[in-house]
């Protein structure tokens, strides 16, 4: 039997029905939900801050990718896991010579695990992978499905592993990472005033550093001991203050924080260039 001849995944079948996959911006759900299955433990739902909606992520290297095209003033819109037609990836293996994805006779719709709208109409396809996993044949067939699909559109088409993520920027990640995640930052009491209050509070010490200078905010404003780092915490992840993600926060100087609620246009990216 041919790959053609196959069916299609019962539950991806289902999600196509659902609508996965489909829509732009706020109205986009991903194909592959987090909790739909086994991931590395890493999974997080993060709401962006260039469309502002929730977005599913299955791994940490995922994340990060999608950090740095969040915080891209040029980003329109990030969609992930993005679903391909099954015609054609069913054409794309026949024209290889290979076999499309398939567990037991079933078929599975190859998805793309980034798809980011930049301004002025281009896009930029990505493929996020960990290093030691481009020596599996099965995953490097799908990453040439992949390839091979958005190349066919016109659509720039990378692949993205840990070694594209810097010390400084997997570090940062860490450490904001808790107030990213829709599902752990429920449990800090900050708000949109306790970010707007540090705002005005840091402006005022332009060469400091800003992990420093909140111990003495803190003994100035007579506020529990680490509140004005959680604050900090808390205002970079949720994007009312703009950070030099790429490095690390023990190094952010407080004229490179940015009041993003003042409209001031976000940090480029080598990727959009």
């Amino acid at each position: 039997m041919s790959d053609a001849e196959k069916p299609l995944n019962k539950k991806d079948k289902n999600r196509l029905k659902d609508g996965r996959g489909t829509g732009n911006g706020v109205d986009y759900v991903a194909f592959i939900r987090v909790g739909e299955f086994d991931s590395s433990g890493e999974s997080v739902r993060v709401k962006s801050t260039s469309v502002g909606r929730v977005h599913h992520f299955h791994s940490g290297i995922e994340l990060a990718a999608f950090l740095i095209f969040d915080r891209n003033r040029t980003t329109v819109d990030i969609r992930e896991q993005y679903p391909i037609p099954l015609d054609d990836t069913l054409n794309i293996c026949r024209q290889l010579g290979i076999r499309h994805p398939q567990t037991k006779g079933e078929l599975h719709i190859v998805s793309t695990d980034l798809l980011i709208d930049l301004r002025g109409g281009k896009q930029i396809a990505i493929a996020v992978k960990n290093a030691k996993d481009l020596d599996d044949e099965r995953i490097l067939e799908k990453l040439q499905i992949e390839k091979a699909y958005w190349e066919g559109t016109g659509v720039n088409w990378y692949v993205f592993t840990e070694r594209e993520v810097s010390a400084a920027l997997k570090a940062n990640l860490k450490w904001l990472k808790p107030f990213l995640d829709i599902d752990t930052q429920k449990a800090y009491s900050l708000t949109e005033d306790d970010a707007y209050s540090l705002i005005s509070r840091i402006q005022q010490y332009p060469n400091n550093l800003v992990t420093k200078l909140c111990g003495r905010l803190d003994d100035e404003y007579q506020v529990e001991p680490g509140f004005h780092i959680e604050a900090l915490r808390f205002s970079v992840a949720l994007g009312y203050i703009e950070a030099p993600i790429d490095k690390h926060f023990t190094e952010w100087v407080c004229a490179e924080l940015i009041d993003s609620v003042g409209g001031i246009a976000r940090r480029g990216s080598s990727y959009a260039s």
